[in-house]
């Protein structure tokens, strides 16, 4: 049962180092651009929603369904309705063939929470998006994505060295893609004249192919790991074309820093007081 708890504008430091963490993001329908508005966290048995103080003057949006106040943490032993029905009903034919390929294992219990983070718990027309925080590791941090935009890389082309490449053919962009397997190198090349961020950068296969772009909530990060340590990026999954553009490259990053490192300790992620 959803609940809202009395840990009104609880501080994110707070949350339990155990659980694990999505930011839930709103795309404006108009200008596309994508904000930061909540944390879904997760620790194992109990699942918890806070909206962030930011998402009070975000143009355009409103309080979601089922989360009307944005100074509640809200509670709950299973996961929100509004987040429950972003994941594939198991029930479906093809459930067992797609969450293999997300490398999710069908009969952890965790499931449903793995299947968020892999897919964003994105849906046709949507306008919510969810993305996995990156996780300390022993050495710095790391993180699984999916590589963004790969549907533009056949629209577009990009400066890779001293020659423009993309704008593949259908036929192209699936040889490019079928070269790829699990453990591959990937690299990361700047775009500094992408039209919407300077910040952006682009995910390159061991050849120089651009495969498509870092989703920006993960920038600052990155740009931090690549000044302050070294950077690994590699394949976990390429998926066939009937995943959908938005699920064809997972990738996965670790980066290695001696500096501390805190993903929320931005004032982007402060959390939301009761007003």
């Amino acid at each position: 049962m959803v609940s809202a708890t009395d840990r009104r504008g609880a501080p994110l430091d707070a949350v339990r180092a155990d659980e694990r963490r999505l930011v839930v993001c709103w795309q404006h329908p108009l200008t596309r651009a994508v904000e930061e508005i909540g944390l879904l966290t997760f620790d194992g048995s109990a699942y918890r929603f806070q909206y962030l103080e930011r998402a009070r003057t975000v143009d355009g949006f409103q309080p979601l369904i089922g989360f009307d106040d944005f100074g509640e943490a809200y509670e709950s032993d299973e996961l929100f309705p509004f987040f429950a029905q972003r994941v594939m009903d198991p029930r479906r034919p093809d459930y067992i063939r797609f969450v293999e390929g997300l490398s999710v294992d069908p009969d952890d219990e965790d499931s449903p929470w793995e299947l968020l983070a892999r897919t964003r718990g994105k849906r046709e027309g949507d306008t919510i998006q969810l993305f996995p925080a990156p996780r300390v590791s022993e050495h710095g941090w790391e993180c699984s994505f999916l590589v963004h935009g790969t549907r533009h890389m056949t629209l577009k082309t990009v400066p890779i060295g001293d020659e423009m490449r993309g704008k593949y053919s259908s036929e192209q962009f699936e040889e490019i893609l079928s070269g790829l397997a699990p453990g591959d190198p990937l690299q990361l090349q700047p775009e500094p004249a992408n039209e919407w961020t300077d910040s952006a950068l682009l995910v390159l296969d061991a050849g120089g192919h651009p495969l498509g772009y870092v989703p920006n909530l993960l920038l600052e990060a990155v740009q931090n790991a690549l000044t302050n340590g070294d950077v690994h990026l590699f394949v976990e999954r390429v998926n066939p074309p009937e995943a959908g553009w938005h699920l064809r490259v997972l990738a996965r990053l670790d980066a290695e820093s001696d500096q501390p490192f805190d993903f929320f300790s931005s004032d982007q992620f402060r959390p939301a007081l009761a007003s």
